[in-house]
């Protein structure tokens, strides 16, 4: 049991987000329609600088970011898993 619980916690470890590389990614990806800080140019998209769309978990907006919505292209097959959370972590800390 305790080394179950080890191995889960070291695995996490390995996959922790890199908000450096998220913020790369958003730059290159999603500023044009969600903005530098967060705060869209296109309508309807969400303001992250006033945290809408960020009250969920991060396999919620993985799945989101993934699959796209409305005007947002899905990024499936264009980012890997961990570049998504990586993603996910840097516009988390845009509100």
């Amino acid at each position: 049991m305790i080394v179950l619980a080890l191995t889960l916690f070291f695995a996490g470890n390995a996959t922790a987000s890199d908000i450096n590389a998220g913020r790369d990614i958003y730059r290159r990806h999603c500023l044009q329609c969600h903005g530098a800080n967060g705060a869209p140019n296109m309508a309807g998209a969400p303001d992250f600088s006033r945290g809408q769309g960020l009250m969920r978990s991060d396999k919620s907006l993985h799945q989101r970011i993934k699959t796209g919505k409305n005007a947002c292209p899905g990024y499936f097959g264009i980012l890997k898993d961990q570049e998504i959370l990586d993603v996910v972590a840097y516009i988390r800390t845009l509100f």
